[in-house]
């Protein structure tokens, strides 16, 4: 028979391993590369501090995650009210509708977006069809396409995240602030915000985290003069074959990742963040 302090230990013994086989050990593999290049120890710190186009491709990509965020969370944020307000049957049609476009793929989302944003495309087409332009102009390969591109794909996230949190609450408060004569926009701000801090800080950092990585988007729809960090380590392993370039931006990549969820859970500490919900 199994101790009962045991048990937890097997179950989590699996996921563990996973964890040390497809994180830790890549990880590692990524430092030793990254401090052990062909031009000696530091070598890939070394180009990146000597780098002017790693500089510039990383503030783009910061500006990139940082804008995309805001958006989603904006027009993210009054589609989950809606949703979360209607009644069960009809809520699951909804989030099934925002579930649709997880049924296909990253890549042919992006490549639908070049042909409606191309010179040929739909958007051309209409606006000189509306008399609103006079020849074609240029959408594709620039910061609105790729804008563009990321937001359709990542609002899902921040939709059904913030949904969760929002169905969770209790709609009384609410109720009762109305009640005390609160208006519509002070029941709203003062009392439903902050109990959905929980779901704007988690959607939040996911939708940052996953826009620091994205890599077919940007490429497809930006072209060389918007890349991103994913895209210039694509670039260094693929075409100039330099693996120690590559590791380190991969290591700052990171880094960068875990900074901002760390900078993001110091500015809203977690008795702030769980308060206003109860």
């Amino acid at each position: 028979m199994l101790r009962k302090s045991m048990v937890a230990p097997l179950l989590a013994a699996p996921l563990l391993l996973l964890f040390a086989i497809f994180f830790v050990v890549p990880f590692v593999e990524i430092m030793r590369i990254s401090f052990s290049g062909k031009g000696g120890a530091w070598a890939g710190v070394s180009w990146l501090m000597s780098s002017p186009v790693f500089a510039v491709v990383f503030l783009n990509t910061l500006k990139l995650a940082l804008s995309v965020t805001l958006i989603c969370l904006v027009l993210g944020y009054p589609a989950a009210c809606f949703i979360a307000g209607q009644p069960a049957s009809r809520r699951g049609i909804y989030l099934a509708l925002v579930l649709l476009p997880f049924w296909t793929s990253v890549l042919v989302r992006t490549y639908t977006w070049s042909l409606v944003l191309g010179r040929e495309g739909l958007l051309n087409a209409s606006l000189i069809w509306l008399g609103l332009a006079d020849e074609p102009q240029r959408f594709m390969f620039t910061p609105l396409a790729v804008h563009l591109g990321m937001v359709q794909i990542l609002l899902p996230v921040a939709i059904l995240t913030l949904v969760g949190v929002m169905t969770e609450l209790d709609s009384g408060l609410v109720r009762a602030a109305r009640v005390l004569g609160a208006s519509p926009w002070r029941a709203f701000w003062h009392v439903y915000l902050p109990m959905t801090k929980p779901g704007i800080v988690a959607a939040a950092m996911l939708l940052f985290i996953l826009s620091l990585g994205f890599y077919i988007t940007p490429a497809l729809l930006g072209g060389p003069r918007h890349r991103t960090i994913a895209n210039l380590i694509d670039l260094q392993v693929h075409q100039m074959n330099d693996w120690t370039a590559a590791s380190a931006m991969a290591l700052v990549l990171l880094a960068t990742t875990i900074a901002a969820v760390a900078l993001l859970r110091w500015l809203v500490p977690e008795r702030n963040l769980y308060g206003g919900a109860r």
